[in-house]
């Protein structure tokens, strides 16, 4: 009934997509370009937060050497980046991190954000500079404008239900057709499928593309589709070969959805689980910089994660100390789970040792508890799925456990949270199983699944709403909500394609190799 992990532990995230483009004015560092085209685009909206990028295109004919941007929200605020050094408190600077400051003509460069509503609606700033001064916003297939398309995210945020808002819906920035109008459908949003590569993710015409068979190892009704929302007929022929050669997510012969609002894209269960391997979910949240935030433990040809300072800014240096090892590097707060659909979610994980950094999993929840009989959290939880990022080891983490970076999960064998969030030990629950381990020793092992969820709800609020630690709040209490305060639920699992929430979201993005490996671990 506890959770035990010992590692080295940052980041990433998050959901649902409703895109809105807005032409961005961004300056170059040294001197004026104006030979760029550069949009703003609303990459995932939730009900109190979003996450946004902003694309830099050279359309000139010499290289652009080094950027900068500057912006300002009214009532929103920044909570954490990616791929870019920040600076400032509200106007935010984002600048180049060296390995991505040059760009050769038509080539672009994105860097990402997470940024809290704050009481408000969804803002889109202007971003302020030179180097797009001279040149067009980037046009997409379903352009708007900033004032109508936040107001029209925003209505629907609102007035979809809990499921509804946790709906993927499709992002316009992102759509591209490939040749004959064929498309993947990544988890709602919309790519162009690879001509040159049927596996892993590639780069074509200058812009981002999905292989054929990677595109096709996704539930319904996500998977090859004609761009209107239709499985193409030639794409539908490649993804039932790929689905016969392949034990990745399978495909349901009877797709359930749920109408969202006349503005998004329909809400999807995850698909059948077929085959796989058993094995068991455990949790922790130690604040310490993951295994995967070191250069030398990530294969070569990827980026290794982000890391954090205390007040959850991105550090610049990938191979800064951990903050438990006397360092300053922390687990980014972006790292928490959250609900994609009602039986449906995304997060991070410590797996077993070995080359894990990037790899994703399919896990589906059995009813069962690998050491708690008789758990209600984890009878609760049966059949719900998850998609885990591998972002951390564990040495003492067996083969096929996962131990789920939850808020409030316990800090295990390292603990950099009492000084990151200036609490007592004791506050912090359990040293191995956190809030849920201490509500058990409180209550007993034979309360009511609702007192055991109330009590952890508690915690939630005394340690993280409390210092208003927004995204760890929320994190904390899907554990009690949505994964019903399961205690180490058995489960069964697959490697899979990572979604790109997952991979943009850490900042490790693996598919170019083309590794899936269906061993168990």
């Amino acid at each position: 009934m506890q959770s035990a992990i010992k590692k080295r532990s940052v980041w990433g995230r998050y959901v649902r997509n409703s895109a809105l483009a807005v032409t961005a004015v961004v300056a170059l560092a040294g001197h004026q370009v104006e030979a760029a085209q550069c949009e703003h685009v609303i990459v995932n909206e939730w009900s109190d937060g979003y996450t946004a990028a902003i694309r830099i295109h050279n359309d000139g004919g010499s290289a652009i050497n080094g950027w900068s941007v500057s912006w300002e929200y009214q009532t929103n605020e920044m909570t954490n980046g990616w791929n870019a050094q920040f600076s400032g408190s509200n106007p935010y600077t984002a600048s180049d991190m060296g390995w991505n400051g040059t760009i050769e003509p038509d080539q672009s460069v994105e860097f990402g954000f997470q940024v809290s509503k704050n009481g408000g609606s969804a803002e889109t700033p202007d971003v302020t500079g030179d180097v797009c001064t001279g040149g067009n916003p980037v046009s997409s297939s379903a352009p708007a404008s900033s004032s109508s398309a936040a107001a029209e995210s925003s209505a629907a945020a609102e007035s979809s239900s809990q499921a509804e808002s946790s709906t993927p819906a499709q992002s316009s920035a992102a759509q591209s057709v490939a040749p004959g109008g064929a498309q993947c459908d990544w988890y709602g949003t919309l790519y162009a499928l690879c001509d040159g590569q049927n596996s892993g993710w590639g780069w074509e015409s200058n812009e981002s593309c999905i292989g054929i068979d990677t595109c096709s190892a996704q539930p319904a009704p996500y998977g090859p589709t004609d761009g209107s929302g239709t499985q193409s007929s030639a794409s539908s022929e490649a993804q039932s070969s790929s689905l016969a050669q392949s034990s990745s997510l399978a495909q349901s012969s009877s797709p359930t959805s749920t109408p969202a609002s006349s503005s998004s894209a329909a809400a999807s269960e995850p698909g059948d689980f077929e085959g796989g391997c058993d094995g068991y979910a455990t949790r922790y949240w130690d604040c310490c910089k993951p295994h995967c935030g070191w250069s030398g433990n990530v294969p070569s040809e990827i980026e290794p994660m982000n890391s954090c300072g205390p007040n959850n800014q991105v550090l610049s240096d990938p191979d800064a100390a951990s903050s438990c090892d006397g360092g300053n590097a922390h687990m980014c707060y972006g790292l928490a789970p959250y609900e994609v659909s009602e039986n449906l979610s995304y997060g991070y994980a410590a797996t077993s040792s070995g080359d894990v950094c990037g790899r994703c999993f399919q896990i589906e929840f059995t009813g069962q508890s690998e050491n708690a009989p008789g758990d209600p959290g984890s009878s609760a939880l049966a059949g719900k799925q998850m998609i885990v990022q591998a972002i951390n080891i564990g040495h003492d983490v067996a083969g096929g456990q996962f131990d789920i970076m939850i808020p409030g999960g316990g800090v295990g064998a390292f603990n950099g949270c009492s000084n990151q969030w200036d609490v007592s030990n004791s506050e912090l629950g359990a040293q191995y199983g956190g809030f849920l381990s201490a509500c058990k020793d409180e209550l007993g092992y034979n309360a009511s699944l609702e007192q055991y969820k109330s009590c952890v709800t508690n915690r939630c609020d005394n340690i993280f709403a409390s210092r208003g630690l927004n995204k760890l709040y929320e994190g904390c209490m899907w554990f009690a909500e949505w994964f019903e305060a399961a205690d180490n639920p058995s489960l069964r699992y697959r490697e899979v394609a990572c979604p790109a929430e997952l991979s943009g979201g850490s900042g490790m993005n693996r598919s170019a190799l083309g590794d899936i490996s269906q061993s168990c671990n």
